[in-house]
């Protein structure tokens, strides 16, 4: 009886250990599963608490504040800029007025920001080249915050200008007088001869014959050669600068040179020479057609014919030379550069760009510009401004790098002697090529 009793007291104790050793692995367990829940488990509404999103950061208030914007506008476009300027500075509320200085040309002003980048006199803004900037990009403040930050669309700014304005890496310039290359012609004697605008360079050929043949005219003029050059070599399917080398030294480039050698030689083209611009021998008559700026169609003054406008032929690609200058800011003054920043924004909204474009004969720089119905009214009357958007997407710029000024007044130079000397194709591209590398490594 006595071990009975002590065998169940030995049971019980053993019992009391198996219990207490189960509860533990059962607490451990449930500790590791927690740590660590499987994907299909719930999860506590604790782990989805959604993070507290960051304050909004509020917009930077402007106070009352004169910014200085230095430009090369003349005539007609000086006056536009007025007109767009004081309504700007009259409508803006935020107390911004906007000082219009005139420096001259673009050669003065080019001249005159070199020096004040030396003096560390920049005013807040100003009209620009990227082949200005390029020398003195650190005294240029990058807009990408701005753009990214406060500008309603910027994919609607044309593709070739937003591709200009942040060749260097970043976004330096915003778009403002652009103009793009067209083909005029003298419709009158075209429409005699049964003739057509060129779609193409044999066109381009066989135009010139005919209006030779018939009489003894040249029917093509270049207002820059140097544009021309380029632009033939690109339509040719070659590039001619590029990251600082030379790439038309090849059969593209001779081929493309040979074709308007020729067509000199023939006697269906010929250079402005002393009149400098093809737009005063093409309105006396002496010339049929020449290829120059839509910003220089108020200077045509036709002699008795009728104008026409088309856009330019193609060869092997379409490649329609883009020009105009950018805006960039130069102020270092937090306050002014916020004010700079609703100037700018003002000049290349819709309405001012079209309203700027239909005043001047310049480019709308926004896409949304193009289509507006104050555009599209403007359009229906100016074969000009047809022809312009015909092309608008075949644009190309030259691009800044180092010694490019001194290379464009290289290759006009150039050019024209090789189309005076009768030189060919062979012997003037390499020579060419030559001397434009002897400027790219300086």
């Amino acid at each position: 009886m006595k071990s009975k009793r002590i065998l169940s007291m030995m049971l019980a104790i053993v019992m009391v250990f198996a219990m207490t050793a189960c509860a533990k692995k059962v607490e451990n367990t449930g500790a590791e599963e927690a740590a660590t829940p499987t994907a299909t488990e719930a999860v506590t509404p604790a782990a989805t608490e959604e993070a507290t999103p960051e304050p909004t950061k509020e917009a930077e208030t402007i106070q009352p504040v004169t910014i200085e914007y230095w430009h090369a506008m003349s005539g007609g476009p000086q006056d536009e800029l007025t007109k767009l300027t004081d309504k700007f500075n009259a409508e803006n509320g935020k107390g911004i007025t906007v000082k219009l200085v005139n420096q001259g040309s673009y050669d003065d002003l080019s001249k005159k920001l070199m020096g004040s980048v030396a003096a560390k006199t920049l005013p807040d803004m100003a009209q620009v080249y990227d082949s200005w900037i390029i020398n003195y990009l650190d005294a240029v403040v990058p807009l990408d915050d701005f753009v990214n930050s406060d500008f309603d669309n910027y994919d609607d700014i044309v593709e070739s200008y937003r591709n200009e304005s942040k060749e260097f890496g970043k976004i330096y310039t915003m778009p403002f007088n652009k103009s793009i290359q067209l083909y005029f012609y003298n419709k009158t004697e075209f429409d005699k001869l049964g003739l057509g605008a060129p779609k193409t360079w044999e066109d381009l050929k066989n135009i010139g014959k005919t209006i030779y043949d018939a009489d003894k005219k040249p029917a093509l003029g270049y207002d820059d050669l140097a544009a021309m050059f380029w632009q033939l070599v690109l339509q040719n399917g070659s590039e001619f600068i590029e990251n600082g080398e030379v790439k038309f030294n090849n059969a593209q480039g001779i081929e493309a040179l040979n074709f308007f050698l020729d067509m000199y030689k023939k006697g269906y083209a010929r250079v402005a020479g002393e009149d400098k611009y093809m737009s005063g021998p093409f309105g006396n008559g002496d010339c049929m057609a020449y290829i120059g700026s839509s910003a220089g169609l108020s200077y045509i003054k036709t002699n008795g014919f009728e104008l026409g406008v088309a856009p330019l032929p193609a060869g092997k690609a379409g490649a329609v030379p883009s020009a105009g200058t950018n805006l960039a800011m130069f102020a270092q003054d937090r306050n002014k550069q916020l004010a700079v920043w609703e100037y700018m924004k003002y000049l290349t909204s819709a309405d001012a760009t079209a309203e700027w474009s239909i005043a001047t004969g310049y480019l709308p720089v926004r896409l949304s510009a193009f289509q507006s119905s104050a555009y599209q009214t403007y359009m229906k009357g100016s074969e000009a401004a047809q022809a312009s958007y015909a092309q608008i997407d075949n644009q190309y710029f030259e691009g800044a790098y180092k010694g490019a000024n001194e290379v464009r007044s290289l290759l006009s130079s150039e050019v024209e002697a090789a189309i005076l000397n009768g030189e060919t194709g062979e012997k003037a591209v390499p020579d060419i090529a030559a001397k434009v590398e002897a400027i790219l490594k300086k």
